[in-house]
C-alpha cells in the first residue's frame, strides 16, 4: 500500500507541475481557469491520498469545502469573464440608422410641412 501511495503522490506531482506552467503560459484566460480548477483538483486528490495513508476520516470536511470552493469559484470567475462579450463573436448587432436632420429649405424643410398643413383640411 506504501508503493502505491508513494507511486500515486509522486504523479500528483509531476501533474501539478505540468498544470503550473500551463497556468503561468496560458495563452488565454480560460487555460488559465481551467489549470487552476485541475490544480485544485489534484490538491483533492492528494489530500484524499494523505487521508487514506493516515486511515482517517477527518479530512472529508476539508475535502468538500475544496470542492465546494473550486466549483463556486470556476462559476464566478467564468461568469465575470463572460460579461465581457455577451454576444458570441461573429454576431453582428443591428446598428441604429443615422438620423437625418431636414433641410431648411428642401422638400422636408419646415416651411414645407407648414405649406403641406395649411393644404391639408384634416
Amino acid at each position: 500500500m506504501t508503493v502505491v501511495l508513494g507511486i500515486s503522490l509522486a504523479m500528483l506531482g509531476v501533474a501539478a507541475a505540468l498544470v503550473l506552467v500551463r497556468l503561468y503560459r496560458g495563452p488565454s484566460n480560460l487555460d488559465r481557469i481551467v489549470a487552476a480548477d485541475i490544480l485544485l483538483v489534484i490538491v483533492i486528490a492528494g489530500v484524499a491520498l494523505e487521508s487514506a495513508r493516515q486511515r482517517t476520516t477527518t479530512y472529508l470536511p476539508l475535502l468538500m469545502i475544496l470542492g465546494l470552493v473550486g466549483f463556486v469559484g470556476g462559476v464566478a470567475v467564468t461568469r465575470f469573464l463572460s460579461r465581457d462579450s455577451d454576444e458570441p463573436q461573429g454576431v453582428l448587432r443591428e446598428q441604429p440608422l443615422p438620423a437625418t436632420t431636414p433641410e431648411p429649405d428642401g422638400p422636408d424643410g419646415p416651411e414645407a410641412q407648414q405649406d403641406r398643413r395649411a393644404e391639408d383640411p384634416s
